[in-house]
């Protein structure tokens, strides 16, 4: 019984733990800069495309949802093409990990700026990049 107790209080104070230093992200994120490698895969050969320009990855990331430490929302690529995106904040209230339509990744928030880094999980393509965003809204 005593171990019982122990536990649940062990989960209720790590929740409220990861409640307390998750920072508000709610609103859109626009980038600031990004850098990206794309290619084919053994199966599915395509040239590669390597590039450090502003529109190399994502132009945008809305957070519609967040509690605590769990958000989810959408990113928006140069193409129109959309992709939700589900994460959670690491304990520190700064890292983040998340997983797409298309691709996993990690990022850092720190005030009114993101990194977002994410890496393909496609059998058809292989994609990693980072953006850096600035909140708008």
């Amino acid at each position: 019984m005593i171990k019982k107790c122990l536990l649940i209080l062990t989960v209720m104070f790590a929740s409220s733990a990861y409640a307390q230093t998750a920072p508000n992200i709610l609103g859109t994120w626009e980038v600031v800069s990004a850098v990206s490698s794309a290619g084919g895969t053994e199966d599915k050969q395509s040239r590669s495309v390597l590039s450090n320009k502003k529109d190399a990855a994502i132009l945008k990331f809305t957070i519609s949802t967040q509690d605590g430490a769990a958000f989810q929302g959408e990113t928006t690529w140069k193409d129109g093409l959309k992709n939700l995106v589900s994460g959670v904040f690491h304990r520190d209230g700064k890292t983040l990990t998340f997983s797409s339509d298309v691709g996993v990744g990690t990022g850092y928030v720190a005030n009114d700026e993101m990194e977002f880094c994410s890496a393909s999980v496609l059998t058809t393509k292989n994609r990693a990049s980072c953006t850096q965003l600035k909140k708008v809204k």
